[in-house]
């Protein structure tokens, strides 16, 4: 079903009924959040996407006051038809990176919303383009809302940090899989027993990545920038936010042996030790990509999505768990009360 036909269909069925659910949900999430500290919303998300509804025509007028961006992360490059930057593409068979998103909140609800030129080779890039939608947006009186994932979300994070003018511009942010303590998949690809930064390094530049961007993404480099920054991430925090991660141990996923990785050290056990141990901890549950707990920031509420893989929730892949336009849906919904609109 494409999402023209979603969109009517769900508004044939109960719509009375499930604008109160909705009403009550959100409710519920706004209590949860107010008690000041980090809200799981877990619950409330999973009953706000089991009400498979869409935004009232209320939500989304409210809504329709922001510009919406859309930052993809690491490797957008070969998940979009129009980027040649890559000289590898798999847009044809996985559709584009954040591509239902963009066709949803573009199409579906009217919202000026615009995907970001990311880079998989400097993260100076995908600033400059943060930058310039904020500028825009400023210049015609209008506030951002942002919708990151992975490294998308690293350097939005970083951009509010180094320049404070334009948090004030920013009305809210959903980060999707965002490693803000790093991910150990990036330090395994330089620190491991078999090479593999020689093995893979040569095929890199196909993809347009770089190490540089690689290391960012390591756990030394963004717990570092962490600490380094942890009074202003406590400030930029004031800004309405959500973050998402993803737990796939123990599911079918196309990331299970970066899971494993992650899990235990290794890509499997036997006799239960490690043959090659590649990583040594600590350990965590993770999305393939992401642990779980490097998806968090202090003191923002978070949403857990079981059986969700770091790919799923922004091309289409086997072994997918979530419905992309209902997990957008859901998860503005649980943002719009607190949104900023001064």
């Amino acid at each position: 079903m494409g999402l023209y036909d979603w969109h009517i269909s769900s508004y044939k069925q109960g719509m009375v009924l499930s604008r109160l659910k909705a009403i009550f949900i959100l409710a519920l999430g706004l209590v949860v959040s107010l008690s000041g500290r980090a809200a799981d919303l877990t619950s409330v998300f999973q009953k706000t996407y089991a009400d498979n509804s869409l935004l009232s025509f209320a939500e989304q007028a409210q809504l329709r006051q922001f510009d919406f961006y859309l930052v993809p992360g690491i490797l957008s490059e070969a998940f979009l038809k129009e980027d040649d930057r890559s000289s590898v593409s798999f847009a044809r068979l996985t559709g584009d990176y954040l591509g239902t998103q963009q066709e949803l909140l573009q199409n579906v609800y009217k919202f000026n919303s615009v995907r970001l030129s990311s880079s998989s080779k400097s993260v100076s890039e995908i600033k400059d383009s943060i930058r310039a939608a904020l500028n825009q947006s400023a210049s015609v009186g209008r506030k951002a809302v942002f919708l990151t994932h992975s490294l998308g979300g690293l350097a939005l994070l970083e951009e509010l940090v180094d320049s404070p003018n334009y948090r004030d511009s920013v009305a809210g942010i959903v980060f999707l899989q965002s490693p803000f303590k790093g991910s150990p998949i990036a330090d395994a690809y330089f620190d491991n027993p078999i090479y593999l930064d020689k093995f893979l390094g040569g095929l890199i530049p196909f993809f347009n990545t770089s190490p540089e961007t690689i290391r960012y993404l390591g756990t030394a480099s963004r717990s570092q920038f962490m600490k380094e920054n942890s009074q202003t991430i406590t400030t930029i925090t004031n800004i309405p936010m959500i973050t998402v991660g993803g737990v796939v141990n123990g599911q079918n996923s196309l990331f299970t042996p970066a899971v494993n990785i992650m899990a235990m050290g290794c890509l499997e056990k036997v006799f239960g030790q490690c043959v090659v141990r590649l990583y040594s901890g600590p350990y965590d549950l993770s999305d393939g990509m992401v642990p779980f707990e490097s998806s968090k920031l202090p003191g923002v509420d978070f949403v857990r999505l079981d059986g969700a893989d770091h790919g799923e929730t922004v091309v289409n892949i086997p072994y997918e768990q979530y419905d992309k336009a209902r997990t957008t849906t859901a998860l503005l919904r649980l943002l719009l009360p607190s949104l900023k609109t001064r």
